[in-house]
């Protein structure tokens, strides 16, 4: 069957393309330009000038990757970036890029100007401390404590336990707890009122405050209340040094930030342990410097008279009264006057309290105090 005439051109046009290739690569071949023995050398990663845009990539030995040869010949010039080629298997790790940002050759790089995008290797370490002197040692350097341990407790541990009353019927029991250590400049301090089980079907109360000398330089105080159908969960930072208090209200998610006029404010409780440690004259009032309920306040003490209470053990002792002039709230979220009765001797021991809440006047009076040394 004889073929069209348009299929019998084409059959002779891929006859003759044929002819034409296998002659061109013979010719190549012989005259050495064309290897089809030679081996397929994988990509190998090239190092170039972003700052010289005419730079061409120079060409590297055969099975030589571009961080060998930076780091057997010449180091890469400043205002090089380094580009790291994929591995050439999948099981190989891919190495981390070296990012060098460019600048003028004849500007060596500041220290702070270096920045760490990578984790550094165990081996950097080194240089990082020589850069950094602060990395050589574990432990940054501690600024000197402002305030002094001793300045709160002159003991190393004190628990003071109080029977709490209301219309001369005993309704509630508090503790105070303070432990120094004078190693650290630290001091805590706890306070916890809570009311019997009886009286809290009525009116509940429990309260804990806790504040912390730490290092000399903060205070640190939480509060949690519950009095009644009130409760609540705030704290502050008296950041000594910076003249500075961060309060927050964790159940309200209220935050602030104060800026303090003096180095010794203190809280409530480690302000009155503070007092403690001060000589009281009858009639010479004394100001301390609080912060308490989101607020810095100026209190002042006033020392009333001397008076001698008889306590619940049947034991009589002389008492200085003292009167702070609160503009705050208290322990119990008083409502009137507080009148605080402390030994008259160099300890200064609080053997009675009263204050005043909605329900009427409370009075709280030691039962039994622990020391030590």
């Amino acid at each position: 069957m004889d073929l069209p005439v348009t299929s019998y051109r084409f059959a002779v046009f891929v006859v003759l393309s044929g002819l034409v290739h296998v002659a061109g690569l013979c010719v190549l071949t012989s005259g050495g330009i064309l290897d089809l023995g030679a081996p397929v050398l994988p990509m190998a990663a090239v190092s170039i000038s972003l700052r010289d845009p005419e730079t061409s990539v120079p060409s590297l030995p055969e099975g030589q990757s571009s961080r060998e040869s930076v780091g057997a010949g010449e180091q890469e010039r400043p205002g090089e970036r380094s580009v790291v080629a994929a591995p050439e298997r999948a099981d190989q790790p891919t190495a981390l890029p070296v990012v060098r940002e460019a600048t003028p050759a004849t500007e060596p790089l500041p220290p702070e100007a270096v920045a760490v995008a990578a984790p550094v290797p165990a081996a950097s370490t080194e240089v990082v401390a020589e850069t950094n002197p602060a990395a050589r040692s574990p432990h940054p350097e501690v600024m000197p404590p402002l305030r002094k341990a001793d300045e709160f407790l002159a003991a190393g541990r004190e628990k003071l336990s109080y029977r709490i009353s209301m219309f001369g019927i005993p309704v509630g029991e508090a503790m105070i707890e303070a432990v120094r250590e004078r190693e650290r400049e630290e001091v805590t301090i706890t306070t916890r009122v809570r009311s019997y089980p009886v009286i809290s079907a009525v009116y509940p109360v429990d309260d804990v405050i806790e504040t912390r000398l730490v290092a000399g330089n903060y205070l640190i105080t939480r509060i949690r209340q519950r009095e009644g159908t009130f409760t609540g969960d705030s704290g502050f930072t008296l950041m000594m040094r910076e003249k500075k208090a961060f309060w927050a209200d964790r159940l309200r998610n209220r935050y602030a930030t104060h800026s303090l006029p003096r180095e010794d404010v203190t809280d409530i409780v480690s302000g009155f342990y503070f007092l403690r440690n001060k000589r009281l004259e009858v009639g010479q009032p004394v100001v301390l410097h609080l912060f308490d309920s989101n607020e810095y306040a100026p209190t002042t003490v006033e020392v009333l008279r001397r008076e001698g209470v008889t306590l619940p053990g049947g034991r009589t002792v002389d008492t200085l009264v003292v009167h702070p002039l609160l503009k705050t709230a208290g322990i119990f979220r008083r409502t009137g006057d507080m009148m605080i009765w402390v030994t008259d001797d160099a300890y200064k021991v609080p053997v009675r309290m009263e204050t005043a809440i909605s329900l009427g006047r409370v009075r709280a009076e030691l039962v039994a105090a622990e020391s030590e040394q």
